[in-house]
């Protein structure tokens, strides 16, 4: 099996802006958070005031402006049941 790098790119600027690439999908959003797919994987960015700036689904580009307080990046578990009868 062939590693691949992911091309998604995150960065934020004193906390208030924040520039995102690899982005799939936004799957919700309010001032307070942000919820994404990114490269296949569930991010959570939450904050205040936050407001997307920009977001264009075909380049994967998203833009918003905000406090940035917390990212978590979710990993997909393996069920249970997998994990034991493998």
């Amino acid at each position: 099996m062939e590693n691949q790098l992911n091309n998604d790119k995150l960065e934020i600027i004193g906390r208030k802006r924040l520039a995102m690439s690899g982005v799939e999908a936004v799957d919700g959003f309010s001032e307070q958070q942000l919820k994404l797919t990114v490269s296949g994987v569930k991010v959570k960015i939450t904050g205040e005031k936050i407001k997307i700036t920009a977001f264009n689904k075909a380049t994967g580009t998203l833009m918003a402006d905000g406090v940035f307080n917390e990212i978590r990046y979710n990993a997909v578990k393996t069920p249970f049941i997998k994990r034991v009868f493998k």
